[in-house]
């Protein structure tokens, strides 16, 4: 409760503080590439691995956490394969991030070579500590509870299936859409802020066509 409020309470703060006040504390160089890879094969994949520049010990676990996903997690084929002239099924890994009010968000993607298919990694930290704060708190923070966020997203996911319809059998959407939308996959789901500030989600999705299930990225409705 007293990280919660702090959370809060520095929100606040970091609200009141304007765009100068923010270009200051170096907005801008807050979180950059810890790592920097390009294969300089025919396809020249990229791979950048995220840093979040802030003191602490919080932000170190951070920083350690993104490396031991992003760099041990996958640079490893990435490098063997290029040294060995073997074509990597990773092509590429990239990052975005943004913040609101105290809360710094990062998402890193994993691209394959595959019917677009992606690995997706949230990252939600505290300004104030640097510290990584949880879904709970994420959600304190912008005033709505689980529930909520889980409705939500069932609206930006249900959007999705209402865009096919009459491209294919209506029987087979609407089983698609209850997979995607099962208390489980739903449960799964990681929240994350977008450039905007706007409350995202990387969830489960069961497509129409392609793979049998992928995780996909949704921009959620505003809370009302």
């Amino acid at each position: 409760m007293k990280k919660l409020l702090s959370i809060l309470l520095a929100g606040l703060l970091v609200l009141s503080l304007s765009v100068p006040a923010l270009a200051r504390m170096g907005m801008d160089d807050l979180v950059t590439d810890a790592y920097t890879y390009s294969t300089g094969a025919e396809y020249d994949g990229e791979y950048h691995i995220p840093r979040i520049n802030l003191p602490g010990p919080g932000a170190a676990a951070v920083n350690a956490a993104m490396w031991a996903d992003l760099y041990e997690g996958y640079m490893y084929d990435v490098q063997y394969a290029a040294d060995s002239g073997e074509w990597s099924y990773i092509i590429g890994i990239d990052y975005s991030w943004a913040v609101r009010g105290d809360i710094l968000s990062v998402l890193a993607v994993v691209r394959y070579d595959a019917n677009d298919l992606c690995d997706y990694f949230v990252y939600n930290v505290s300004l104030t500590d640097g510290e990584r704060i949880s879904d709970r708190e994420l959600f304190a923070a912008l005033e709505i509870d689980r529930e909520q966020f889980n409705e939500l997203l069932r609206q930006a996911v249900s959007a999705q299936y209402d865009a096919f319809a009459g491209f294919t059998d209506e029987t087979f959407i609407d089983a698609q859409r209850d997979n995607s939308l099962s208390d489980d996959i739903v449960a799964r789901a990681m929240p994350y802020l977008d450039a905007d500030g706007a409350l995202c989600a990387v969830g489960l999705f069961y497509p129409i066509a392609g793979p049998e299930r992928c995780f996909q990225t949704f921009t959620l409705p505003p809370a009302v």
